[in-house]
């Protein structure tokens, strides 16, 4: 499984608990960070808080049990980069880690930001011209994209076409990976089983390409 964002602490809000299951499940489980966010800390220098925000991120992903990697663009500029130097970069990228299962932002970015749009546009363009037996899954707006990005579903349950990863047995490991990025006040500031009941039991996500591996996502029980 490869999750595919735009800047550190984009993996531990909306999908952290879905990353956190599969990795204890035994799949190997990876992030692709396009940037350090170094635009994400007020005052500080961005080559600074590039580095703060890289630290906190190998944290988190301490927590979650994944590896990560880094694109090495610079937060707020991947709209402006060149489109054929980008998708080249993730399609070798892609071909590295061959993952069977990759996860990204929607065309919206969730939150509209343009760091977010961008990932998803070159990531849905890389796989579904490059990589059709992937499954391609877009994070979905959900009570779990309202802590970190303010922006939840307009139901009160996210639609049928929708994929739910019970997430219920690891909450604990999403809460700590949430907790290490301190630069950026995380609301829950408690130990982590005392914010437990702060978490949604369930991450949701729609299906952009459905590739070979889709069915296992769709089972009643992939606990």
């Amino acid at each position: 499984m490869l999750a595919i964002l735009a800047h550190p602490d984009d993996e531990s809000y909306g999908m952290g608990g879905t990353l956190a299951k599969f990795s204890h499940q035994g799949w190997r489980v990876s992030l692709l960070c396009a940037t350090r966010g170094e635009l994400g800390i007020p005052g500080v220098p961005q080559d600074a808080a590039g580095k703060i925000r890289e630290l906190e991120l190998r944290q988190a992903a301490g927590h979650l049990g994944i590896s990560v990697d880094f694109l090495g663009y610079i937060d707020g500029t991947l709209a402006d980069l060149d489109p054929d130097q980008i998708l080249k970069t993730l399609i070798s990228s892609i071909e590295k880690i061959q993952p069977d299962i990759i996860l990204t932002f929607g065309p919206d970015g969730i939150s509209g930001h343009p760091d977010h749009v961008t990932v998803s546009h070159f990531v849905t363009k890389a796989v579904t011209q490059f990589f059709p037996t992937v499954t391609l899954l877009y994070l979905a707006p959900s009570e779990a994209t309202l802590l970190g990005c303010g922006v939840s579903s307009n139901n009160p349950e996210p639609d049928s076409t929708s994929i739910k990863i019970d997430i219920s047995g690891f909450k604990i490991e999403k809460i700590k990976a949430i907790q290490s990025h301190l630069s950026q006040t995380p609301a829950l500031k408690r130990k982590a089983e005392e914010e437990v009941d702060q978490i949604p039991c369930s991450e949701y996500f729609t299906v952009a390409q459905p590739g070979i591996n889709l069915q296992y996502l769709l089972e009643e029980d992939n606990t």
